[in-house]
C-alpha cells in the first residue's frame, strides 16, 4: 500500500495551515463584510470569535494528538465515530478546498488586476480577473505535486512575508496615529470598539464573518502521515497557527479601523475598500508600498491555492487508498506526493470558478462572494464533525466527561453559524450559494453511508454493516 514520505516538522505544518486559511488574504477583505453589521466594533468581533475558533481548534487539536493521517478528518473522525461518518466528513473538507481554491484563484486575479491598474492598464476588462483564476490554478495544481518539504518552506516564506509586511504598515500607521494623528485628523479612540446599540443579530452575524475567516486553520491535519512526529507537531501547529492568525486580525482590523476613521462617512469608505492593508499603505506610508502590499496579497492567494489543493489531494489520496474512491488516485509521483489526486482538485476548482462566473454574469467580486460563501456552509459541516468526535473521545473517559461540554458548544455555534448563512434566504444569483452548500452537505452524507463501509480496515474498527 502506497505511503507518504515522513519529512515535515513543525514548521511545515504550520506552513500548510497557514497557506489554506490564507490570513492576509482574509484580513484584505473580511473586515469589511464585520464592519457593515457592527460598524467600527470590528476588533471586538473578531476577539468574541476567537472563543468559538478555540473551542474548534482544540477539538482537531484532541483528535490529532491520537494519531495523523493523510485525511484530515477522514482519518480524525472515522477513527472515533465510524468509517461512514469519517468519509462523509473528509468530502466536506475535500469540498471545501475545493470551494478554497476558486475562493483564491479569483481574489489572485482581483489583486493582480488592481496591481495592473496601479501601474497605468486602465483598459483592463472586467472579466479579466476570472481570466487570470483560469490561466493560474494549472500552475499551482503543478507546484501542489511537488515534495512537501521544501514546498512547505515556500509557503511559509510566501505567507510569512506578507503578514509581516502588512503588521510593519500598520505599525507605521499606529506611530502616526499616537504622533499628531492620520491625514485627515484621524486619532486613537478606544471606545470605537463598543458594540453599544448593535443588535445581536448583527454581532451574530459578524461573528459568522470573523469565524470564518479562519477557516482552513486545520489544513496541516492533512498532513499527518507526512509528519515526523505528528501526535506533537500538528497539534502545536495548530495551536500556533489560530493563535497568530487571531491576534493578527485583531491588531490590523485594529489599526485599520483608526486608521481610516471612526465617523459615519470615514466608515463608508472602510467598507467599500478593496484591500485595507494596501489602502492603509497608500494613505500612511506611499503608494509604492501600497503596491507592495497588494502584491504581496496576491502572492499569498497564489500560496493558498496551493495549500488548498495539497489538503485536499492529501484527503483524496486516503480515500483512494481506502477503497472509498478508485484506488488509481493512490499514485504517487516520483517525487513521492498524491500529484494526481491534487490535480483532480485542481479540475475541480477550475470548474466551480467558471460556475461562479456563469452564475454571477462573469462579475468577479460576485463570483468570488458566491464560492466564499459556498465554502463557508461546507467548512462549517466539516468542522461540526471534528467536534462531534471530540465529544465521543472526551465522553468515553471519566476524566475527561465534563469537559465534553466544550465542543458540544462549538457543534452548537457551528450550527448556528450555519442557519445565518442559510437565513434569511436571499434572491437572485445570491440564492445559488447555499444551495450549493447544502446540496454538499447532503451529498456527502449519503455518499459516505453508501461508501464508508469500504474504509473499515483502514480504521481497525471492523463493525456491523449497519455502523456509521
Amino acid at each position: 500500500m502506497a505511503s507518504l514520505r515522513k519529512n515535515l516538522g513543525v514548521f511545515g505544518a504550520v506552513a500548510i495551515s497557514l497557506a489554506v486559511m490564507g490570513p492576509s488574504m482574509s484580513v484584505s477583505l473580511n473586515p469589511q463584510a464585520i464592519a457593515s453589521q457592527v460598524g467600527t466594533a470590528v476588533p471586538s468581533a473578531f476577539l468574541l470569535a476567537a472563543i468559538p475558533l478555540a473551542l474548534i481548534a482544540g477539538s482537531f487539536v484532541l483528535l490529532s494528538r491520537r494519531g495523523g493521517s493523510a485525511g484530515s478528518v477522514f482519518g480524525l473522525v472515522g477513527k472515533e465515530i465510524g468509517p461512514r461518518s469519517g468519509t462523509a466528513a473528509g468530502l466536506w473538507l475535500v469540498a471545501a478546498y475545493v470551494a478554497a481554491a476558486a475562493i483564491t484563484s479569483l481574489s489572485f486575479g482581483i489583486f493582480t488586476t488592481t496591481l495592473l491598474q496601479e501601474y497605468g492598464w486602465a483598459t483592463a476588462p472586467s472579466w479579466f480577473p476570472i481570466l487570470l483564476a483560469f490561466l493560474i490554478l494549472p500552475v499551482t495544481a503543478f507546484l501542489a505535486g511537488r515534495t512537501m518539504r521544501t514546498l512547505g518552506r515556500v509557503l511559509l516564506i510566501l505567507e510569512g512575508i506578507t503578514m509581516v509586511a502588512i503588521v510593519s504598515v500598520c505599525c507605521v500607521a499606529l506611530y502616526t496615529l499616537l504622533n499628531g494623528g492620520g491625514p485627515q485628523g484621524q486619532t486613537v479612540e478606544w471606545s470605537a470598539f463598543r458594540l453599544d446599540g448593535v443588535t445581536g443579530g448583527a454581532i451574530a452575524l459578524a461573528l459568522t464573518f470573523a469565524l470564518l475567516s479562519s477557516a482552513g486553520f486545520e489544513g496541516s491535519a492533512a498532513a499527518g502521515e507526512e509528519m515526523r512526529d505528528a501526535k506533537r507537531d500538528i497539534p502545536n501547529a495548530l495551536i500556533w497557527t489560530t493563535v497568530v492568525t487571531s491576534i493578527f486580525f485583531i491588531f490590523v482590523s485594529m489599526v485599520a479601523i483608526w486608521a481610516f476613521g471612526t465617523s459615519s462617512t470615514e466608515l463608508k469608505s472602510f467598507i467599500s475598500s478593496g484591500s485595507l492593508p494596501s489602502d492603509i499603505a497608500n494613505a500612511y506610508v506611499s503608494d509604492a508600498v501600497g503596491d507592495l502590499v497588494t502584491f504581496g496579497v496576491a502572492v499569498s492567494s497564489f500560496a493558498c491555492m496551493i495549500g488548498a489543493q495539497v489538503a485536499g489531494g492529501r484527503i483524496l489520496f486516503a480515500f483512494a487508498r481506502s477503497g472509498v474512491i478508485p484506488r488509481r488516485l493512490a499514485t504517487l509521483s516520483t517525487q513521492g506526493t498524491p500529484a494526481t489526486a491534487s490535480l483532480v482538485v485542481s479540475v475541480c476548482a477550475l470548474l466551480f470558478v467558471v460556475f461562479a462566473a456563469i452564475v454571477t454574469a462573469g462579475t468577479p467580486f460576485s463570483a468570488f462572494e458566491m464560492t466564499s460563501d459556498v465554502a463557508g456552509v461546507v467548512f462549517i459541516g466539516a468542522y461540526a464533525s471534528a467536534c462531534a468526535a471530540a465529544v465521543l473521545v472526551l465522553w468515553r473517559s471519566e476524566r475527561g466527561r465534563a469537559w465534553a461540554i466544550l465542543p458540544l458548544v462549538g457543534i452548537v455555534v457551528l450550527l448556528i453559524v450555519l442557519l445565518l448563512q442559510l437565513f434569511p434566504l436571499p434572491s437572485g444569483w445570491e440564492l445559488v450559494a447555499p444551495v450549493v452548500g447544502v446540496v454538499v452537505l447532503v451529498g456527502g452524507a449519503l455518499v459516505g453511508r453508501a461508501r464508508g463501509n469500504r474504509a473499515h480496515a483502514t480504521f481497525g474498527n471492523e463493525r456491523p454493516t449497519g455502523a456509521s
